[in-house]
């Protein structure tokens, strides 16, 4: 597989599991401004500080508001991390290996991002954001569903599922952060943001039919963490990380020293993940625990750049 090939499926499986995210977190924190007491503008700036960056928004705009924060992190060509960003993103890098997935996935893709490109903010503020919302998670669902329907079981689809669960891992992790922000300002964090937070990513009845009785930040945060049945964990989505990893290193020439060290970083993550207690989740240790797996997947990204995406040769998977 050329570096290029492995660079293209990795950032298409990070690009649409980011949109996808980023789509669950504005549609759930939306409506959840509703349960919110205080300005509204400070429900916008923990929208903006959850998913976007701060500091470019203030850069454009002096305040915030519901039609400023929603075209910022929804159709703002300029916003790296906007819907239309993510989704244009994951777009360009099929369009570019087209050959080595179901001519399926490019149709699915091209169609819902030229979908996307077209609307404007007053249609995602007409009568139900939550709809909006709503086909934008159903159309990354499909392209999500096709692909695990349709595609090979080869490198191709490993390289580009690495990507998709590398960056779920990233995602919860910073979602975790933003609950402890929140916690922060407020002095505490009320049973609706909490389910709020679980709704986002598709958790709150798994949660439940765990039989676990308390809602807190510290449960929570263990379901998101350490569960290793639920999809959308960290602890679940390094393992399929390392499932996929292994895929690429049993299918190479050789299996290089650059990804058995990536494996290793992942597995020794997931094995300290299981180890934490309950007394880990308290609001300090907890930040530690999120800024070393921060660091984690920052390693782990920059790890794949090294060993599969170096310019000038073909990768060894």
């Amino acid at each position: 597989m050329l570096d290029r090939i492995a660079e293209s499926l990795f950032w298409i499986g990070r690009y649409t599991e980011r949109a996808e995210n980023h789509a669950r977190l504005i549609d759930v924190y939306y409506h959840l401004r509703e349960d919110e007491q205080g300005p509204d503008g400070q429900v916008w700036r923990r929208i903006v500080g959850a998913i976007g960056d701060l500091a470019a928004y203030e850069a454009k705009y002096a305040e915030y508001g519901e039609r400023d924060v929603i075209h910022f992190l929804t159709l703002d060509a300029t916003q790296a991390n906007s819907l239309v960003v993510c989704v244009g993103q994951a777009r360009d890098n099929l369009r570019k290996i087209r050959d080595r997935l179901p001519s399926e996935l490019w149709n699915l893709l091209n169609g819902f991002y030229l979908w996307l490109k077209g609307c404007d903010t007053a249609e995602v503020l007409g009568d139900s954001p939550h709809q909006f919302y709503r086909r934008i998670k159903e159309g990354l669902a499909a392209f999500q569903g096709t692909a695990v329907s349709i595609a090979l079981r080869d490198d191709a689809y490993a390289m580009m599922e690495s990507g998709r669960y590398l960056e779920r891992s990233e995602n919860i992790v910073r979602l975790l952060q933003s609950v402890l922000r929140h916690t922060a300002e407020t002095g505490n964090t009320s049973y609706a943001y909490l389910m709020a937070v679980l709704k986002s990513v598709g958790g709150y009845e798994a949660f439940r039919r765990l039989g676990i009785e308390e809602l807190s930040t510290e449960e929570v945060a263990s379901f998101l963490l350490a569960q290793e049945q639920f999809p959308r964990s960290v602890h679940y989505a390094l393992a399929g990380f390392s499932d996929y990893l292994k895929t690429l290193r049993s299918g190479a020439i050789r299996s290089g020293s650059g990804i058995d060290r990536i494996v290793r970083i992942v597995d020794k993550a997931r094995s300290e993940l299981s180890w934490l207690e309950r007394s880990d989740m308290n609001a300090q240790a907890l930040d530690a625990v999120l800024l070393q797996l921060l660091v984690t997947n920052r390693q782990l990204g920059e790890s794949m750049a090294k060993v599969f995406f170096s310019p000038g040769r073909e990768v060894t998977a």
